[in-house]
This record gives structure tokens, sequence and C-alpha cells, in this order.
């Protein structure tokens, strides 16, 4: 009986974190998402803090493991819309230049220059989204002080520009540092509740990111939008 326990514990330990966002005040209400440890991640690290003497890895991106799970993922629900923010615009061109992009796969550019809004698509991206502080750019701000499940324009491919552009003022920022990831929601979430978000996340990082999901590993999603990243960057 105890190895059966521990054969069933293990099966369980092997399964991606799936957060289901279930608090009403929450943007992402209603939602559920993949994310990683951003705490653990270099490129992270790094684009948090530009002073930190960090060696990023780029090597073979147009293999990256993270990605082929990604697809793998998408592959297997194709019923369901997949948007994933990354600011790894090197890595998403290098790998979907070799690999085939799932049709149920959002690529969104996460801009991380705040009051810098980019206007345009480009390479494999489907859409953008920008930051930008309260007083700035007031006109075109579409994604400010709404949920996500009252808007859905990250997660429903358009041929028209202006529904690809989104743009957001930077959240909880008295004064919007020039880069976003300055001011990282995500570390200061991380480390906030560590002892409750690091170990979920970082399990997702390693499953993500080590080998290729067996296909028992490979979620099987039921709801019509899901998030990538909702904390997280794409691991190299």
């Amino acid at each position: 009986m105890v190895n059966l326990i521990n054969k069933v514990n293990n099966v369980i330990d092997d399964q991606l974190h799936i957060t289901q966002f279930k608090v009403k005040t929450n943007k992402l209400y209603g939602f559920k998402a993949i994310g990683s440890n951003t705490t653990s991640n270099q490129f992270c690290i790094k684009m948090n803090d530009p002073t930190k003497k960090i060696k990023i890895n780029n090597k073979d991106l147009e293999n990256n493991i993270n990605l082929k799970n990604y697809v793998l993922i998408c592959n297997a629900n194709p019923w369901t819309n997949f948007a994933l923010w990354t600011k790894r615009k090197d890595l998403i061109q290098k790998f979907f230049d070799k690999h085939k992009k799932p049709k149920n796969l959002i690529l969104i550019y996460s801009n991380p220059s705040v009051d810098k809004p980019i206007q345009k698509t480009f390479g494999h991206f489907d859409k953008i989204f920008n930051n930008v502080s309260a007083d700035k750019f007031t006109n075109i701000q579409n994604c400010t002080g709404q949920q996500c499940i009252n808007c859905l324009r990250c997660y429903n491919k358009s041929s028209k520009n202006a529904d690809n552009i989104i743009v957001e003022k930077v959240r909880n920022v008295k004064n919007a540092p020039n880069h976003i990831c300055k001011a990282c929601y995500s570390h200061k979430g991380i480390n906030f509740r560590a002892h409750t978000m690091v170990k979920p996340l970082q399990k997702n990082s390693d499953l993500l990111s080590k080998d290729i999901l067996k296909p028992i590993q490979i979620p099987r999603i039921i709801d019509r939008f899901f998030r990538f990243n909702h904390h997280g960057e794409l691991i190299t």
C-alpha cells in the first residue's frame, strides 16, 4: 500500500500546476493559466536588475524545450485559444522560423519599454502589449481598468491592427520606470508569497524546460481561453 501511494504521489508531482483565478476582483478572474518562476529565470533576473552579472543562455534557441512543450499543449487542445506573453523576440523568431506555429496559439510581444508603445505587430507575433504611465497615451489605453474576461482582445486573433495593439497603464507603480521589468509585479508577488508560490511555479519551470512532456503529462484543457506565463518567461 505504501508503495502504491508513493507511485500515485510521484505521478501527481509530475503534472503541471494550473493556476485558477477565483477572486472576483482579480484582473484574470475566471481564467486558468500555467506560469513559471521568474525569480529563478536568468533572463528575468537580468531584466529586473541589469547590474547583476548573469549570463543568459542563448544556445539552440530554435529547439527550445519550453516552447516545444507549449506547442504540444496547444496541439493537444485545438478547441482552446492559448495566449503567450513573452519579451524573448529572439527566441520566438528562431524557434518559429523552424517550427510550425499552432493556429490556436496567440503570441504577444510584451514590450519592456514604458511610454514607448509599439503600434504595429512584427515577426511571428500576433499582438503587442504595451505599458504606459497613467497620464500618458490615455487616448490609446484600451486595457486599463478592465478584466480580461470582459475584453478578450488578447485571446482572439484579428486581422485588424487596432485589435492587436494593447495598451495598459503601469500597475501599482507611482513613478513608472522606463523599463517595466524594473517594477516586475511577478518578482514582488513571488517574493511576498514565497511560501505558497515558489514550489508550484518552480515545478512548472523544471517540467517545462528540462525535457519534453510525456503524453500523460500534457494537460487537457476544457476552457475556451487559456494563458501561458501569467507569472514567468520562456526558459532557455
